[in-house]
């Protein structure tokens, strides 16, 4: 019986132990996209797929301790009228240059061919350097700015394996 109650007691502590949760609070302030191409469909008007780049400076966050410094997103986007769907790949840039990569897919609408206001959500696909073996996901909120750059509000939460 007693060593029942130590299998158990050591499961609790891994089980509770094994990752540090922290909540993540970042702004993007991000360029106009960049080597873009979009092909209309051809079966309605305002009906086309897209691929971008934006390239984005984080204006606020940190990660592990370490301040968030740049990023780059690559999407595919459908778009249809006013209203826009998608996914990407977004690589982050740490002010160490530690890197890390991570999947999402969006949503918004825009106005004559300019964000309005967007959604996404996102996951960590793979830390790198001291963020190896991290966990993480949230999402973001997005506004377009008149000179057609974007803010981006993004929470979420980090998980860190034990060291």
């Amino acid at each position: 019986m007693r060593k029942l109650w130590q299998v158990a007691g050591l499961v609790s502590l891994l089980t509770c132990g094994a990752l540090a949760q922290v909540k993540v609070d970042i702004q993007w302030k991000c360029d106009k996209p960049s080597n873009q191409h979009s092909i209309d469909v051809g079966d309605r008007p305002g009906h086309a797929y897209s691929v971008d780049q934006i390239n984005c400076t984080a204006t606020k966050g940190e990660i592990n301790g370490v301040k968030i410094k740049s990023g780059v997103g690559t999407e595919f986007i459908e778009v249809k009228g006013d209203k826009f769907n998608g996914h990407g790949e977004f690589v982050e840039t740490m002010e160490n240059e530690d890197r890390n990569f991570y999947t999402y897919q969006l949503m918004g609408t825009m106005d004559s061919g300019v964000l309005q206001t967007a959604t996404d959500k996102w996951t960590l696909r793979e830390g790198g350097g001291k963020n190896k073996g991290a966990k993480s996901s949230g999402t973001c909120k997005g506004m377009g700015n008149p000179d057609q750059t974007t803010s981006w509000d993004c929470t979420g939460t980090w998980s860190m394996p034990k060291q």
